[in-house]
Formats: structure tokens, C-alpha cells, sequence
């Protein structure tokens, strides 16, 4: 069998080339003549061999699942901070060479330079100029459409910035949590992407980015986190992320706690039932009664979206009808 490198391996050749050259003993050999390789064999492709690959496909898989949700939420929550109907989109979960993230910035953006207590490594926060001097407009009381050229903030402006910047952070902090949870702070903020080079260019990056979509705000989010700083925790991507099966019963109830819990839910209070044939029903008017098979004083019943979850006393609290809840059922 041929032995095959690491990737610890390949990145020492490659800074051996670069740095020293190729060594003369391989000079002119036929080995790496690729040209008349290609010539004789028409096998030889191109092969980019700076192309990271520390993170695992099912790994990556289970991350993007996981920014999905945090897509919603973060969307839900430029909403509330800017009072527009924002739309939040996962567009790309990537692993990359750090030099190759740097060149998807463009200038000018924000960039915010985080420090996520306890990884001991810096990440790095983008926004888009657009979104940015939009959201800054918006919270000052403006339409949030930028008509003129933009330019350096001020620390007032950066201070407005925040207001947005820090509900976002909470939000892709919760989605970083699913693997280690994490305390985000800005240790830094500009507008020049040249100040975002915090990480070695050959460092290989994990880098979530996030679309924000709304009249008349559009732009992106990147967030960029070291692999060295995540390794030691995606260990509990392989137990079985949320929604997966797998894991011992109740593994996932704080997960799901946390992601479900400012979900509206309908609950009802249902004083009795009965059975009657479709005429009847069909000819019922005003002023007729109809006999429940609950008697005064039998506990009320409280179905949770259509479901019985709850009996309950009724009662007044107030001028207003309350329900104390008597007992909860099983299931």
C-alpha cells in the first residue's frame, strides 16, 4: 500500500518549497516533470493541495444544521433591534485557509475582533458596509438607505453599532454553544479589513456566513472561529447533534429548552364534552343548551396545542377567569 501523507505532513513540504525551494535532488527529475507526465498519461489533474480538510463532512453537516436555527433567531433579532421585517439566511458553512477568508472582505466593513472565553483564541466578526452604515442610520432614526459614500465611524457610531452588534453576538455565541459554550467579547472594532489579520494566513478557519435581507437593509455576516480552538469540542458533534437520533434520554432537553422555549403554544380550556348527531347540531339556535358530561366541580381539562396536558380548578383571579393547575399528566 502507498503511504499517504498527513495533512501535517503535506503543509511541511509545501513550507519547505516555498521557503527553501525545490530541493536539487528533485530538480529535473521526471517524477515532477508534470507537463510531460500530462503529455504521456492525460491522468495528471490539478490538485490544490493548500485546500483544508481538519473538519469532517458529517461534521460540517452537523454545524450547518445547527446555523440554520441560529439563522432564524438571528434574523428574528436585527427585527427586533432595527424595527424592520428582516429575513436571516445560512448561506455557507465553510472550512478555509484564513489568507483565502481575508480575501472575501472587502473595504470598507465592519470588522469586530472577539475574544470567546474559554477557546483562548481570537475570532473575528464581519458586517458589510451595507449593513453596517444602514443599521447605524436605522437606529439613529433614519430609513436605514444609505445615498452618500461611507466612511469612518465615529465612537459615537461605533457605540450605536453595538446595540445591534451585540444581539447578533448572542445569537451566533448560542450557536458555538452547541459545541462549547462560549462568553463573547469585542476587543476590538474598525472599518478596514486589513485589521481583521488577528490569526496566522495558513491557519485553517471554520467560517459561518449569514445573509441579512430586508427593505431596504441588505448585506452579510461572517463570523470566523480557529479550527485549533474548536477541535478539542466537536467531539459532541459525533453523539448526535439536535434533531438526531442518538444519545441517552434527556440528552438534548437543555438544547431543545433553549431553542423552543419563545415559541408561542395554544392552550385551551376545555369545561366538558358531549356527543350529539350532525342534525342536531345542524339546527341549533339561539337560546338552546347544550349538556356536557362534566358536573360543577369535576376539574376542567387543558389541552396544549390540541394535545391534554393539564387538569386544572376553575376560578377567578381578579375580575378575570384563572385556571390553578391540579395536576400535569404524563406524556
Amino acid at each position: 500500500m502507498e503511504e499517504i501523507l498527513s495533512n501535517d505532513e503535506i503543509d511541511a513540504l509545501l513550507n519547505l518549497f516555498q521557503n527553501e525551494g525545490m530541493p536539487e535532488e528533485l530538480e529535473g527529475s521526471a517524477e515532477f516533470d508534470l507537463h510531460s507526465a500530462a503529455l504521456n498519461s492525460g491522468k495528471v489533474a490539478d490538485m490544490d493541495l493548500l485546500k483544508p480538510n481538519r473538519f469532517t463532512r458529517d461534521q460540517l453537516q452537523a454545524i450547518t444544521r445547527i446555523q440554520e436555527m441560529v439563522a432564524r433567531k438571528l434574523g428574528g433579532a436585527v427585527s427586533d433591534r432595527l424595527r424592520l421585517d428582516v429575513v436571516a439566511d445560512c448561506v455557507a458553512v465553510e472550512q478555509l485557509r484564513f489568507s483565502t477568508w481575508c480575501e472575501l472582505l472587502q473595504n470598507p466593513m465592519g470588522v469586530y475582533v472577539l475574544d470567546l472565553d474559554p477557546l483562548g483564541s481570537p475570532a473575528v466578526l464581519t458586517m458589510s458596509a451595507e449593513l453596517l452604515y444602514g443599521a447605524v442610520d436605522r437606529i439613529l432614526g433614519g430609513t436605514g438607505e444609505i445615498r452618500t459614500g461611507v466612511k469612518d465611524l465615529s465612537e459615537a457610531e461605533h457605540a450605536v453599532a453595538d446595540s445591534l452588534v451585540q444581539p447578533v453576538l448572542e445569537q451566533l455565541a448560542a450557536g458555538i454553544g452547541e459545541l462549547v459554550p462560549v462568553r463573547p467579547r469585542i476587543t476590538g472594532r474598525f472599518t478596514n479589513p486589513g485589521m481583521a489579520q488577528v490569526l496566522p494566513m495558513q491557519e485553517v478557519v471554520l467560517s459561518l456566513h449569514f445573509q441579512i435581507s430586508g427593505q431596504p437593509l441588505f448585506g452579510d455576516l461572517r463570523l470566523v472561529v480557529p479550527y485549533s480552538a474548536l477541535e478539542p469540542h466537536l467531539g459532541s458533534l459525533e453523539k448526535g447533534s439536535p434533531g438526531t437520533s442518538g444519545g441517552p434520554e434527556g440528552a438534548y432537553r437543555e438544547v431543545l429548552g433553549r431553542n423552543v422555549k419563545n415559541v408561542p403554544a395554544e392552550v385551551a380550556i376545555e369545561l366538558g364534552g358531549t356527543r350529539m348527531r350532525l342534525k342536531d347540531l345542524m339546527s341549533m339556535q339561539i337560546g338552546d343548551v347544550i349538556r356536557l358530561d362534566a358536573k360543577p366541580g369535576d376539574p376542567v381539562k387543558l389541552p396544549v396545542q390540541g394535545r391534554l396536558k393539564f387538569h386544572g380548578d376553575l376560578g377567578t383571579r381578579g375580575r378575570r377567569f384563572a385556571v390553578r393547575i391540579s395536576r400535569v399528566l404524563e406524556g
